[in-house]
């Protein structure tokens, strides 16, 4: 018996009118959470961000290469909010107070030191943006490469921000640990010197971030970068991290400034080492270790004795390591490609070799075909008529026909011996009956020299026993190359001897067979070397997967080289 079944509650449908009023709420809304957002993690990265990288930065640098430029006006509200509130904690925690809003000196150190900042980061991410490179694209060495400049015109805008900032000021110091330290007159002595180092800092800090942060999103967001990204990430578990405690754990005993100055320097080696082993990715991810180790290391021992140089260190260690990493990544790609290529091309060779084989069987068949005929049917036509003459001799000679009778038998005779020579052209019988070096050494190829004056001489070297493996196609390709070589001895070498020689090996799976004939005649003639018999004679050989070598320095000397795989073994064998 069926049960009533409750229907089910359905969602109301809204108007078209009404989702419009939605989606426009939910636009609205994300707006105000990307600014809070960016006001948290500007904050939280800049209490954490180090003398010698401005991390802060380079996330922003990141999120506003990520994020369409619609996007933007938000990411800069929550930037200029983030620093203002950073000013206030700052000046606070430092006991600093000034004429405007009671933390500034005035309206334009508020804005170059507030409102400035997201803009002038903003200009690398439009070079990139006119390069068309995206996070999302596969990364090259000339992407690597221009984002090298695009963080480097970001940071150089910055710094010029920076300079100006202290410049009106009148004031110049460092920001550490969320406290203005070391703070002197601008024109103090040595003032200059000061100004250029703050300079310095500001412009290889900013560098180093955005370094740091964009790489990492590009690996991360780009389906194509983020390809066999295990095997990085073990490497840095397994080596990475262990070193950087111990680095951290040995700093934190207090050794020697000068013997830690040496193995920080050190430490940096494992970013050229990673960039070897994983391209431009494993450059990013060292990098972004020894950079946090070496944060750490501050934290732990206090302000560094020279931040400049190891400013500069890491900058330029980081900066050649992701172009070395990028050069290798290019590198293996284009061996990928021309291994890729190369197994192609292989590929294809054993196709058309395979082709070229068929043809020459198929070939062999039609010639073993022509010979049947030729035999089943001129044949016995030439001796039926060779029996009539032979019956009607006697009358015919009575009638004193006896020299035409003659005549017509030497006539049959001489057919019969030149349809022999057809068929043995077609079908060498010595091969089927003797095999591939008997029928050189005594059959029809020894007859053609020695009725030419030709003295023959044949050698086998290598493995006999292989021979017999020879399939009938490079059986029947080496018997008619080396007819053909003796014949244009015979026709063209004006020679009185010949040797051919065979060579039979195995090596790497496969059958060799190398065929050497020379002579002590005039050669052959360039005319004759294109002629249709030696190309007939390459063609059988490439066909074969083999070479055919001709030159007539000292006589002919002619050299092939044929191959067999040994599946393709005849079942002789």
């Amino acid at each position: 018996m069926n049960r009533p079944v409750a229907p089910a509650a359905t969602i109301p449908a809204f108007s078209p009118a009404a989702n419009g009023a939605i989606a426009e709420v939910r636009g609205w809304a994300a707006g105000p959470a990307l600014v809070a957002l960016t006001l948290v993690l500007y904050l939280s990265l800049g209490r954490v961000g180090f003398l010698h990288w401005a991390v802060n930065n380079g996330a922003l640098f990141s999120v506003l290469w990520l994020l369409p430029r619609r996007s933007w006006p938000w990411v800069f509200a929550g930037t200029v909010l983030a620093r203002c509130l950073g000013g206030v904690l700052i000046h606070t925690a430092s006991g600093v107070q000034g004429a405007f809003l009671g933390y500034w000196s005035g309206p334009a150190q508020f804005v170059l030191g507030n409102v400035l900042e997201p803009f002038l980061v903003a200009g690398g991410v439009v070079l990139l943006q006119h390069w068309r490179i995206t996070p999302h694209t596969p990364a090259s060495l000339q992407q690597i490469s221009r984002l090298h400049l695009a963080a480097l015109a970001s940071a150089l805008l910055v710094m010029g921000k920076d300079v100006l900032y202290v410049w009106n000021d009148g004031w110049i110091g460092d920001v550490r640990a969320m406290r203005i330290v070391d703070v002197a007159p601008l024109l103090a002595d040595p003032g200059l010197s000061r100004v250029a180092e703050f300079a310095i800092k500001s412009l290889l800090g900013n560098f180093t971030g955005i370094l740091l942060a964009a790489p990492l999103l590009a690996w991360a967001v780009s389906a194509t970068n983020r390809e066999r990204s295990a095997p990085i990430l073990r490497d840095g578990l397994r080596w990475l991290l262990p070193v950087a405690i111990g680095y951290l754990a040995w700093v934190a005993s207090s050794p020697g400034a000068e013997l830690i100055e040496l193995v920080r320097r050190l430490l940096l080696v494992a970013v050229v080492v990673f960039a070897v082993w994983h391209g431009w990715r494993g450059a990013a991810l060292v990098l972004l270790a020894v950079s946090v180790a070496a944060g750490l290391e501050e934290h732990l021992r206090g302000a560094l004795a020279s931040p400049v140089r190891m400013q500069l260190f890491t900058a330029v260690t980081g900066a050649t390591a992701l172009l070395f990493g990028a050069t290798v990544d290019g590198l293996r790609a284009q061996a990928d490609q021309l291994q890729h290529a190369k197994e192609e091309s292989e590929r294809l060779a054993q196709e058309l070799n395979a082709a070229a084989r068929r043809n020459l069987l198929t070939e062999e068949r039609e010639r073993r075909r022509l010979a049947g005929e030729l035999h089943d049917e001129f044949g016995q036509t030439l001796t039926a008529l060779q029996t009539r003459l032979m019956l009607v001799a006697p009358q015919l000679s009575q009638a004193g026909q006896g020299a035409a009778v003659d005549s017509l038998l030497e006539l049959t005779r001489a057919m019969r011996a030149n349809i022999s020579g057809v068929l043995e052209s077609l079908r060498p019988s010595a091969l089927e009956q003797l095999g591939l070096y008997p029928a050189i050494d005594q059959g029809l190829v020894r007859r053609l020299a020695a009725d030419a004056g030709v003295a023959l001489e044949t050698v086998l070297e290598g493995d006999a026993r292989l021979l017999p493996q020879l399939d009938d196609t490079l059986r029947i390709a080496v018997y008619r190359l080396v007819q053909e070589g003796v014949t244009n001895v015979v026709r063209h070498a004006r020679a009185g001897n010949c040797r051919v020689r065979l060579r039979v090996n195995q090596r790497g799976g496969m059958l060799w067979l190398f065929v050497d004939i020379r002579d002590d005649g005039i050669g052959v003639r360039a005319a004759r070397a294109n002629g249709r018999g030696l190309a007939n004679m390459r063609d059988r050989a490439l066909a074969l997967g083999g070479r055919l070598h001709v030159s007539s320095q000292g006589g002919l000397r002619l050299h092939a080289l044929l191959r067999q795989p040994l599946e393709n073994a005849s079942p002789m064998g």
